[in-house]
């Protein structure tokens, strides 16, 4: 009885120590005070990081809702990320307003240009870095996006094309696709030409880089966590992989760029190529740059792309969708090939919205930076009762905390509302503030600057396909290495979607791995 006794005495004032604890997180009204810091009291930092990531990895929703819940609007994750997590919208775009003065995202900037993609240090802090950047940032306004996207669809059209070959020889009329592979290796082969050219489309498919991107692209949550020393790159199997593929990505890019970037006359990227070769970067230095904006065109959009055509297809409003792809100009006629320009995909709003919706449920982006200075973040312009962020510390904008808590999306933040942003559907006012709060892209000085030219692809794939094919999704192919959540929730979409890859938190949009939907695609009949 007396042990007994003991052990419950023991166990009640480790409880009230943890509630005591729990409790000295939370900062009083009035007063400025540090982050409050994730895990258990008793456990040394390092433990609590470590325990951190692991759940962070295992399901990125779950972990990021329960910090909104148990510490409020910032929490400071320690060792190994070591990282501050902003976890409320306000705050968010607080923090995207900040000067680079203050919050710098050119630190992490550098850092992933060198670790990831290989480009010297002596290079990433040179001018002539700098300026290939201005460069980049200017290329991809809407201004200088009509030639990549006239390419890029002409080569959606190809493999539609090819598609409905193929159906008109089957005697069903119809095939059976793993519909998320199809729309990954088109986008590919169309981005890739779009912004790169057909010429390096081709050299890029001869040396297989579909497959070598792939590579790369596993390790690269590891590359630009930054944890990970260079000298330990060959001794992860994951990353000494991955570098092979980065490898033979830069090998081709550096032959490219060598031979004059033929089949390429103009754009952002002959024109960032001019500015390192001006500089006396070598081929391969070059190429180790422009690595880094054909990992973005990759990374993201196709997965974007697949999303969005599994939901468009299973909604309600396909029939308001196809309305708007009807409404476009025809070639001779067809109304299966309409006109694509940039100045016909802002013309279809439901089309927008359907875009802007999955890339809200669909990614999410931990918009980084590095106080440059002791800075405080708070709801008040005078500060008061704000979390101090020490010099030195990073500060991580968790964006999908936003997309599913903020008010500004109803009862069923989680749910795939394809007009959503439609101005029609909402206003003209509430559509114009959901637009803004849409943190997809991130936002403030490391918003990113694809996003015109991802957009535009999002929006001419979906119009190419619907406009010639009818998709009707039959059954999920699961990845085994992927655990699939089940739940009966009313808010949940209840459509065919391939499951979520959870090893790459943060890096934009999601990915499956090979977890796949299976569909069926006939040729389109129009009444």
């Amino acid at each position: 009885m007396a042990r007994a006794l003991a052990y419950t005495l023991a166990i009640s004032g480790l409880v009230f120590c943890v509630s005591l604890a729990t409790s000295s997180r939370r900062r009083q009204p009035g007063t400025l005070s540090l982050p409050p810091i994730y895990g258990a009291w008793y456990l040394p930092s390092p433990i609590r990081g470590v325990i951190a990531l692991a759940k962070l990895c295992m399901d990125e929703d779950s972990f990021l809702l329960a910090l909104r819940r148990d510490y409020g609007q910032v929490v400071h994750i320690p060792w190994p990320l070591n990282q501050v997590l902003v976890l409320d919208g306000r705050l968010i775009r607080k923090v995207y307003r900040a000067p680079s003065s203050a919050l710098s995202f050119a630190p992490i900037q550098h850092g992933i240009q060198t670790l990831a993609f290989g480009t010297p240090r002596r290079i990433t802090q040179s001018a002539g870095l700098a300026r290939m950047y201005d460069a980049h940032a200017k290329g991809l306004t809407n201004l200088r996006l009509d030639a990549p996207i006239e390419r890029f669809t002409h080569v959606v059209q190809a493999k539609v094309a090819q598609l409905e070959e193929q159906i008109e020889s089957s005697p069903a009329q119809a095939v059976e696709i793993p519909i998320v592979k199809w729309v990954v290796d088109t986008v590919f082969e169309a981005a890739t030409s779009g912004l790169y050219g057909e010429e390096f489309c081709e050299r890029a498919l001869e040396a297989g880089l579909r497959g070598e991107f792939g590579r790369f692209d596993r390790c690269f949550p590891l590359l630009a966590a930054e944890m990970m020393p260079v000298a330990l790159y060959a001794f992860v199997p994951r990353v000494a992989d991955g570098m092979k593929g980065r490898e033979a990505m830069l090998s081709v890019l550096a032959r490219w760029v060598e031979d004059g970037l033929p089949g390429l006359d103009e754009g952002v990227i002959r024109d960032m190529a001019h500015i390192g070769s001006a500089e006396g970067y070598t081929s391969k230095e070059v190429a180790t740059i422009l690595s880094g904006n054909f990992w973005a065109l990759h990374a993201n959009a196709s997965y974007i792309a697949s999303a969005l055509l599994l939901y468009t297809v299973q909604s309600e409003i396909l029939d308001q969708v196809r309305e708007e792809i009807d409404g476009l100009p025809q070639q001779s006629g067809d109304t299966a090939n309409p006109v694509v320009t940039l100045k016909a995909l802002a013309s279809m709003p439901v089309v927008t919205s359907c875009v802007q919706e999955t890339v809200r449920t669909n990614t999410s982006s931990f918009s980084m930076r590095v106080a440059e200075e002791d800075f405080v973040l708070s709801e008040s312009a005078s500060g008061e009762g704000g979390v101090l962020i020490h010099a030195g510390m990073r500060v991580v904008c968790a964006t999908r905390v936003a997309h599913l808590t903020d008010g500004l999306w109803g009862d069923y933040p989680e749910s795939w509302i394809g007009d959503r942003f439609a101005a029609k559907q909402q206003g003209d006012a509430l559509s114009a503030k959901m637009a803004r709060k849409m943190h997809g892209f991130g936002g403030g000085i490391s918003t990113c600057e694809g996003r015109h030219l991802a957009m535009a692809e999002l929006k001419s794939i979906l119009t190419v396909v619907l406009a010639a094919l009818d998709i009707t999704p039959l059954r999920h192919v699961a990845d085994p290495r992927i655990a699939v959540k089940s739940s009966d929730a009313s808010n949940l979409w209840k459509g065919l979607q391939p499951s979520r890859d959870f090893t790459r938190p943060g890096l934009g949009a999601f990915q499956f791995g090979a977890s796949d939907v299976m569909a069926r695609v006939t040729k389109r009949e129009v009444s």
